[in-house]
């Protein structure tokens, strides 16, 4: 029998953290390399965490440097080469949110020269690379951490908790989307007749072509394929993946739309090998249901948001047990839609038929601040355990990775060795 009692109790382990400075200790002095939109976020998250010197920020776009420079502060100095910064101030950690393909230039000059490192999402443009910087960061015993922000999140921590706890039984299925209706294309300042459009524009849109990008399963499926490896324990076994570029035809080069089955091998409780599937789908185009993530389970399904977590049990499972909660009237009111002479039925709960959600209810929080915290964290104490290592992330690069080398092959591929 699940109870509130072990309910909150999972939860409670789940959602202890450090997230506080020890007192009495000096500044982490920190620089930002890159002040774009990411950027600028990290930034001005930074400018909430005690215990933190922001001493400086970078970017080679002046409008850019000019907004990280105005969030940092004035007692941040700006640069406009990196290798300059590290040079001169000799930060104590560095926090990278470039354009992809240069995380791996710009995380080895960091390590290089002796800095903790805060990496954004994904590790890097290729496996190879990727391969390389964890090579280094091993040799190197430096602080690192990638930005895939889940892993602070508080709602994604109590429901990893209760999956290892078995709360949903054995997983068997996990289906995951981040769906959005934009073109993702960023506004040029110069008009097309300027000579200048051209380079701005691909640098102010290189998520669009594929010399700098990786396209929508780097910008977005890393965060959600980072849920399935963290749930699951592990890496998937291969993929199958189709994408195109269907509806924005404007010279973008990487996909507008993309549709992943992933298989992960995993042992049962009775110890004998089976198959989940993770179903992820990336649209431009049509914005239903969002960002979200449904992990399934024999006893119940796990729906997940960054605002809100819902646990439902499969019927005939055990009850949670909620002190001083009333049994819940069926649903008794519906809506009748008359149309073409004919009535539709539209139930004013749509949840009816799953049983009432319970809510993975946790202090509101921001997982972009939580994981800087943690990493800074990780700064002062030297612990080379951050909550998304290097190891985490070059298992995201290599998963994300393979489903565009699916869509290229036309065919299942394999995890790389």
């Amino acid at each position: 029998m699940i109870t509130r009692r072990t309910f909150l109790e999972t939860a409670g382990v789940a959602a202890a953290t450090s997230s506080m400075l020890r007192a009495g200790n000096s500044p982490v002095r920190v620089a930002v390399i890159g002040t774009g939109g990411r950027g600028s976020d990290l930034i001005r998250a930074l400018t909430t965490i005690d215990g933190v010197e922001l001493i400086a920020v970078c970017d080679d776009y002046p409008p850019h440097l000019e907004q990280g420079a105005k969030y940092a502060g004035p007692e941040a100095k700006t640069f406009v080469d990196y290798r300059k910064l590290l040079d001169e101030l000799k930060p104590q950690a560095v926090v990278i949110a470039v354009p992809l393909y240069m995380h791996y230039q710009v995380a080895a000059d960091c390590l290089s020269a002796g800095c903790d490192v805060f990496l954004e999402k994904t590790m890097c443009y290729t496996v190879a690379e990727a391969k390389k910087l964890t090579v280094q960061v091993t040799a190197s015993k430096r602080v690192f951490q990638v930005g895939l922000q889940r892993r602070a999140n508080a709602i994604y921590k109590q429901a990893q908790a209760m999956v290892a706890a078995g709360m949903i039984g054995q997983v068997v299925s996990i289906k995951s989307q981040w769906h959005r209706n934009n073109s993702w294309r960023r506004p040029v300042p110069v008009p097309k007749s300027d000579a200048d459009w051209p380079r701005l524009e691909r640098k102010l849109n290189w998520r669009l072509y594929k010399a700098y990008s990786q396209g929508l399963m780097a910008e977005l499926g890393s965060h959600q394929m980072d849920v399935a490896n963290w749930f699951l324990g592990g890496h998937p076994k291969r993929v199958i993946a189709s994408g195109g570029i269907e509806y924005f035809r404007d010279g973008r080069e990487v996909y507008d739309n993309i549709s992943c089955l992933y298989e992960y091998e995993l042992n049962g409780v009775n110890g004998k090998p089976y198959t989940v599937r993770v179903n992820y789908t990336s649209l431009c185009n049509n914005a239903y249901e969002g960002a979200a993530e449904l992990v399934m389970g024999t006893k119940g399904s796990l729906y997940l948001t960054s605002a809100k977590g819902l646990l439902f049990q499969e019927k005939g499972t055990d009850v949670v047990s909620w002190e001083g909660n009333k049994d819940q009237p069926a649903a008794d009111a519906n809506a009748a839609i008359v149309t073409a002479g004919k009535t539709l039925k539209l139930s004013n709960d749509p949840w009816a038929h799953r049983g009432a959600p319970f809510e993975i209810d946790i202090a509101e929080g921001n997982d972009t601040r939580d994981e800087l915290v943690a990493f800074v964290d990780c700064v002062r104490r030297q612990d080379a355990k951050t909550i998304c290592d290097v190891n985490v992330g070059l298992a995201d690069c290599a998963t994300i990775l393979m489903a565009n080398q699916s869509v290229e092959a036309g065919g299942w591929i394999s995890f790389p060795a």
